[in-house]
């Protein structure tokens, strides 16, 4: 089986993740290839045999090259058996009402490009306040006190569970090989 992974990021996390996600897939005996949704002009949907799509929330927005290449797409796509991974911080979050905030948000946004995957799943990201300049690392650390997350602001902070990714990679290639 061939699987065509395709991610949009914006810090680098989601990048990782889609990386991961091949590793996986490869570890499982399949073909793979990754795709930035920046570049997707040698995307061959017509050749793959499964499609997984992994994507971050910034400011309530999944990035908009990724937004547009599914909506552009999205016929084609929908003939793919497919999978999203939705990467948020809001999923590390201890409150309930985070978690459904972006499930409607995640759920919004397929209505939107009129996609419909198979499978969906919620990664939680990174916090990389390295990567930020001060101003939004000020913001940053002040939505993670407010969350409970670390709020030392000399390092990097991951939170992707690999091991449930995984399982998620695992079970979708599974149900599409059956």
């Amino acid at each position: 089986m061939h699987v065509v992974v395709v991610y949009g990021t914006i810090e680098g996390q989601t990048r990782k993740i889609a990386h991961r996600m091949a590793g996986t897939v490869q570890s499982a005996g399949h073909d793979v290839s990754v795709f930035d949704a920046a570049d997707t002009a040698d995307v061959d949907i017509a050749a793959a045999d499964a499609l997984i799509v992994a994507a971050p929330v910034h400011t309530g927005k999944y990035p908009a090259a990724l937004s547009h290449w599914l909506k552009t797409n999205a016929a084609a796509i929908n003939q793919v058996p497919s999978a999203f991974v939705s990467v948020s911080l809001a999923v590390a979050s201890f409150f309930a009402i985070e978690h459904r905030e972006i499930e409607t948000l995640t759920s919004n946004f397929l209505d939107e490009v009129g996609w419909k995957p198979n499978e969906v799943h919620q990664a939680a990201g990174a916090l990389r306040y390295l990567e930020h300049n001060f101003f939004k690392r000020l913001l940053m650390r002040h939505i993670a006190k407010r969350e409970g997350a670390p709020v030392h602001t000399s390092k990097n902070y991951e939170f992707t569970n690999w091991d449930e990714l995984a399982q998620f990679i695992f079970g979708f290639l599974q149900k599409t090989a059956d």
